[in-house]
């Protein structure tokens, strides 16, 4: 009987002595109000997204199936939306944006707009299957194919963030 009582009171001096670190081991995530977070955190940097949204590319279409405007607000970046390539020439000479969102069909007259200047906005083309047939030259490798999903849509704009700011740091070295 003794023995017992010494071991029972050999497990409970354990227990108290080793308490703090029993909740190292994972049980801090059974305490209430500290679950995992799974959402995406915001991006470090807000870009300025401009969407060539030409409603014969196609692009207007795939796009209804995400509020784009909504998601990237959400994000912390801010968009602009433009139908005609004389609006995007226009507001791509008056403004700085970081990327470009166009359909695959469109890209090789975005990209000439664009130029190869090295703090030139990047492209993120979707791949939509064209309404009316286009030349082989006219399409661009696809980024994001549509209709997007959230989470994919957003890793592209992040990722065309990082390598316009790659491009920048470049082209600062540079000169």
């Amino acid at each position: 009987m003794s023995d017992r009582v010494r071991l029972a009171g050999l497990v409970a001096a354990a227990s108290l002595c080793m308490g703090p670190d029993l909740l190292a081991c994972g049980d801090k995530f059974l305490v209430a109000g500290r679950g995992t977070r799974y959402q995406r955190p915001k991006n470090a940097r807000a870009a300025n997204v401009l969407i060539y949204a030409n409603p014969a590319s196609g692009l207007p279409a795939a796009l209804q199936s995400v509020p784009v405007d909504t998601l990237l607000k959400r994000e912390g970046h801010r968009s602009t939306t433009v139908e005609t390539l004389e609006q995007l020439a226009a507001i791509l000479a008056g403004g700085r944006f970081d990327v470009v969102l166009a359909a695959s069909t469109v890209a090789s007259a975005v990209e000439k707009l664009l130029g190869g200047a090295p703090d030139a906005p990047v492209m993120v083309a979707f791949c939509i299957k064209p309404t009316e047939p286009v030349t082989a030259d006219a399409t661009a490798p696809c980024t994001v194919k549509a209709p997007p999903k959230e989470r994919t849509f957003l890793e592209a704009i992040d990722k065309a963030v990082l390598t316009h700011d790659k491009n920048a740091k470049k082209a600062l070295a540079r000169g």
